[in-house]
């Protein structure tokens, strides 16, 4: 049993090295893990060029060309790779793979597939309203946090919940979107026929929805609707450690 247990733990720690080569490597930003650390590690220093940041280099569109077309190769290399890692990650988890499998199972029969069963029964309008309790319940459990601490009735607490829920749902859609443009990319990247100002574009688009920091904008919008429905002391005490900008 011992010797069984060493065998998965060391196939673990093979997949957890080969996993977090493939995230500083493929995923990393420019600049976003620095040299001094990725020499700690006995990495190299991320080499991510957009088609943007190669044309700021003086790189002619024939060399841009051949640079998206190589780069195909290894996103084709990297997808190989990383089904090598889920089979990997499969082996290592066999002896728990049933109750996974079966716990799997029941997540998906509580969530995407009943789903699934309201929204085919529902009308649109009726899905829309049961969206917008979805992202009620979110708004309040969020105001759990500020419930006793700033004395809020259960009258306020609805109120309130309602004033937030345009913000879930706001940044619900941007996830969305940064999800969408994340696999547009991807897949112009895995293109047997490369079209670089697609790929420029698709860059551009995500980095322009990546830009925000998107948890505190929304901390920051969720606490400018909470006030409206505070009172004046309450309003008091929260800006003693949150001011409006």
């Amino acid at each position: 049993m011992r010797k069984h247990l060493w065998a998965v733990c060391l196939v673990l720690g093979m997949v957890g090295a080969i996993a977090v080569a493939q995230e500083v490597f493929f995923q990393a930003g420019p600049g976003s893990v620095s040299y001094a650390n990725m020499a700690q590690s006995g990495g190299s220093q991320p080499a991510e060029l957009t088609v943007e940041q190669q044309r700021k280099l003086g790189l002619s569109d024939e060399q841009i060309q051949k640079i998206a077309e190589k780069r195909r190769d290894l996103e084709k290399e990297r997808a190989k790779l990383e089904t090598q890692v889920k089979t990997a990650r499969d082996a290592a988890a066999a002896a728990n793979a049933e109750v996974a499998r079966l716990n799997g199972e029941v997540q998906s029969i509580l969530t995407l597939r009943l789903t699934k069963v309201y929204e085919s029964v529902m009308s649109e309008a009726q899905v829309k309203a049961w969206r917008q309790q979805r992202f009620a319940d979110q708004a309040r459990q969020w105001l759990q946090g500020y419930k006793n601490w700033m004395k809020l009735t259960d009258a306020q607490m609805d109120d309130i919940a309602n004033l937030l829920v345009p913000v879930f749902e706001k940044y619900a859609r941007m996830d969305d979107e940064r999800a969408a443009a994340r696999e547009r990319l991807a897949d112009l990247r895995r293109a047997d026929k490369i079209d670089v100002a697609a790929i420029d574009k698709a860059e551009k688009d995500l980095a322009e929805l990546s830009k925000p920091n998107v948890y505190q904008l929304r901390q920051e919008e969720l606490m400018d609707k909470m006030r409206a429905g505070l009172m004046p002391d309450q309003l008091e005490k929260l800006d003693r450690i949150h001011r409006p900008k």
